[in-house]
């Protein structure tokens, strides 16, 4: 015989609220800063090089024409995380969530700031892959350690191509994830820094984790990473693929579990539909059910489908995603999923940010409740001296499956 005493044990509540997971930021310590006092456009006007040419003694030269260009800085993003609180549940609950809730809001948005600066990748000069510093379009190359190590000739290469260019070789950066930042340890890091100078301690907080071949090496966690899904033959119910830990299952008949996706009356509309979950992860239509956590997709990752190639496209802004299938048709499947770290002169993206986070607290005329709206706006650019001073640095981060 055994007593039953669940109903009367006693239960204790921690006094405070679990830690969520961060990420670290860069943006602030990577970008030239600028403030637009008013307006919105801060227009950045360039001089193009005269160029060189021959004098003969006695004989009139023809006078060059100086040429300017422009390129523009504008604050054209809004970001916005919302939620409410009754006055009621205040002062029922013994823990107060405002501030937690808040300063989680203000998080998300410094790392949509975050994301969307390192996206900026996509608009440098030069490409890295595995044909090589500014060959063909290619693949991403796969980093090698020990006796066949590439990393010398990687980030090397871009270095002595910046410097070359014309790229500050004292103001050269690298900024990479935590996986590429290991792999370079296989070479070493240099610190560069005695740990008690408040300038090291600033720098750190902000990603700064030593120097590689006399570059400053940041660690960023928000990095674009890219893969492609080939689906062109149409999925067998209960096929499934997984992105940043999201379960997406292909089902005949829609029912309730998270996402779930439709499929469709072909391949074409049923890849549709997993873009449309993708893209609007925390809504449940009729050919799919929202994610379990809506937080980890929305602004971050998203999906654009390819009628005439077959294929899907998602790119992550907040880091790796490592994707993965089980599929009945073996041909539907991932290519190598692309990490783009990024090497730059510091100072080459350009941001404004307008008030940086902002709280609004507004009152309900007939409810006890205060609606908080925590919001930033910003502008990101990277005018053409900038683009000449970065390499997109395209990196395997994680092979093709088979």
């Amino acid at each position: 015989m055994a007593n039953t005493f669940t109903s009367a044990v006693k239960q204790h509540w921690e006094a405070g609220l679990q830690r969520n997971l961060e990420k670290h930021l860069v943006a602030m310590e990577l970008a030239t800063m600028k403030i637009v006092a008013d307006g919105t456009v801060l227009n950045i006007p360039r001089l193009a090089f005269q160029s060189v040419g021959s004098y003969t003694k006695y004989t009139n030269v023809t006078v060059a024409d100086l040429t300017t260009a422009n390129d523009t800085l504008t604050i054209n993003t809004t970001q916005m995380i919302t939620f409410a609180m009754d006055k009621i549940d205040m002062g029922d609950n013994y823990i107060n969530i405002i501030p937690k809730a808040t300063a989680n809001a203000g998080y998300k948005l410094k790392q949509a700031i975050d994301g969307a600066f390192l996206n900026q990748y996509s608009n440098a000069t030069n490409v890295y892959n595995t044909n090589g510093l500014n060959g063909a379009a290619g693949a991403p190359i796969a980093l090698a350690t020990g006796a066949s190590q590439n990393l010398s000739a990687v980030f090397g290469d871009s270095q002595a191509k910046l410097i070359n260019d014309g790229a500050n070789i004292n103001d050269i950066c690298l900024v990479v994830d935590a996986v590429v930042l290991n792999t370079i340890n296989t070479l070493g890091l240099e610190n560069g820094f005695q740990v008690a100078d408040e300038a090291y301690t600033n720098k750190v907080a902000r990603g700064y984790k030593g120097r590689f071949l006399g570059m400053e090496v940041y660690l960023a966690t928000n990095l674009t990473c890219t893969a492609v899904l080939d689906l062109a033959t149409q999925p067998t119910a209960n096929d499934t693929i997984t992105i940043a830990g999201q379960v997406f299952t292909f089902v005949s008949s829609i029912g309730t579990t998270a996402g779930n996706v439709l499929i469709g009356v072909d391949v074409d509309a049923t890849r549709v539909s997993l873009a449309a979950l993708i893209n609007a992860p925390g809504t449940t239509t009729a050919t799919g059910v929202a994610v379990t956590d809506p937080s980890k997709f929305a602004n971050f990752i998203t999906a654009v489908d390819s009628p005439s190639g077959d294929t899907l496209t998602v790119t992550s802004k907040s880091g790796r995603f490592s994707p993965s299938s089980v599929m009945t048709n073996a041909s539907n499947d991932w290519q190598a999923e692309t990490i783009h770290c990024i090497m730059m002169e510091k100072g080459s993206i350009w941001m404004a940010l307008r008030n940086n986070v902002t709280v609004d607290e507004r009152d309900e005329p007939l409810k006890l409740v205060t609606n908080y709206l925590i919001y930033t706006r910003y502008g990101i650019t990277t005018p053409q001296e900038g683009k000449d001073r970065m390499v997109d640095l395209q990196i395997v981060a994680k092979t093709a499956e088979a």
